[in-house]
């Protein structure tokens, strides 16, 4: 909980940082117009509407715009667990076996609800109960899947999950991705918001750390994209336990105190 409220603490100093900068920005604004209006009376326009244009802009981005968080890592990895962990709800189906099939975008909304776009343009929303069931596939699914190189649902864009929770509000967007190790496919798809997010969060399994897949997903996918990545090693429960004979009274009154 500590570790959440200074997550959100950050966010809330970053939109207070943001909104300062977009009224100094707004000042510059008023300013330049101000300048262009003593000039017209004067000795002619300063010519300064592409300058004032570009801060106009700056201001709106600064104001409106989203902090894209794109959780990364491979299968079983726990991705889906951590967000759900995150943002105190659990949205996003989660369990040893890959789930959701598609990149999908945790934002804010003033009501619950999916809506999953398609690759043709168009979309549909549903609940999230019925997204939860309808996108998750087995693991015999996925092994046939990643054999033929093929994606679950090849029709689908993406998916975006609307909630009112209050990190959301806060302009944060989470994105989960799939498995890196599934298909190339669905790397691809994975890729695509790697080129739209802010920061990375790449996420390492204790027991397996740092694998020559994941690796190679580093090397050549984020290496040199001036991206912000965050490393979360996961399941430390799993190296104490290995670490502790259950049958040792001693041992298991000084490892779990």
């Amino acid at each position: 909980m500590s570790q959440e409220r200074s997550f959100t603490s950050n966010l809330e100093q970053v939109s207070l940082v943001r909104h300062e900068l977009a009224n100094q920005i707004e000042e510059m604004m008023a300013l330049l117009i101000e300048a262009e209006a003593k000039g017209e009376k004067a000795s002619g326009k300063l010519s300064l509407d592409r300058e004032i244009k570009q801060l106009q802009a700056t201001c709106n981005n600064l104001r409106h715009s989203k902090f894209r968080l794109l959780v990364l890592g491979d299968m079983k990895r726990g991705k889906s667990t951590f967000i759900n962990a995150l943002v105190g709800e659990k949205l996003l189906p989660s369990d040893v076996n890959p789930c959701t099939a598609l990149p999908t975008i945790l934002r804010y909304g003033a009501e619950k609800q999916v809506t999953v776009y398609f690759k043709d343009g168009s979309s549909r929303t549903i609940d999230l109960a019925k997204f939860q069931q309808k996108y998750t596939i087995k693991p015999n699914e996925a092994k046939v899947l990643a054999e033929r190189n093929q994606l679950a649902f090849p029709n689908v864009d993406y998916a975006a999950i609307e909630y009112p929770l209050p990190l959301l509000k806060k302009g944060l967007e989470i994105i989960d991705s799939p498995g890196l190790n599934d298909t190339e496919a669905r790397n691809e798809l994975t890729l695509q918001h790697v080129y739209n997010c802010h920061a990375v969060l790449f996420l390492f399994k204790a027991v397996q750390p740092c694998t020559l897949n994941e690796r190679r997903y580093l090397k050549n996918y984020l290496l040199g994209r001036d991206l912000t990545v965050f490393f979360i090693i996961n399941a430390w429960d799993e190296i104490k336990q290995g670490l502790v004979d259950p049958e040792d009274s001693e041992e298991l009154r000084l490892a779990y105190p």
